[in-house]
């Protein structure tokens, strides 16, 4: 018999392909770093609860630019945060609308058994990721 994970893992898999986005599930061991547009892949480390979320997709601020990278590493910003939920995106070109239609797309990375969210989508104009507050690393390889 399957667990309820293992279900629940299947049907957002599927249901990202029913979308037209591929929805990978992955252990922190398996990121695929460089995913094709329209891509989506969802992870368990640093994830956010799922109503914070919510509640910033319902009502996002103004976004913020202020690149979070050290000087040698590729970029990575912070556009939106709302208590353990934050947006984060490899570049400053994308965006506020489409920012939140990838984060809605993040949405389906919801983990029903810990209402938890991390997870990354490839836009046309970048990665959009959504992870807790302190994911900002764990969302983009700086080595490739």
């Amino acid at each position: 018999m399957h667990s309820f994970l293992e279900v629940s893992l299947t049907l957002l898999t599927l249901a990202g392909y029913a979308l037209g986005r591929p929805i990978n599930i992955a252990g922190e061991s398996q990121r695929f770093w460089r995913l094709d547009v329209g891509t989506t892949q969802c992870f368990t480390a640093r994830a956010a609860i799922a109503t914070d979320c919510q509640a910033l997709l319902a009502n996002p601020p103004i976004p913020d630019w202020t690149n979070l990278a050290a000087a040698d590493v590729p970029p990575v910003f912070n556009p939106f945060c709302s208590g353990s939920c934050c947006v984060f995106t490899d570049t400053s070109a994308v965006p506020t609308e489409d920012l939140v239609s990838a984060a809605n797309t993040l949405m389906g990375c919801l983990e029903p058994a810990n209402g938890l969210i991390n997870g990354v989508t490839k836009t046309e104009k970048g990665s959009v990721c959504m992870a807790d507050s302190t994911g900002a690393s764990s969302c983009f390889d700086h080595s490739q």
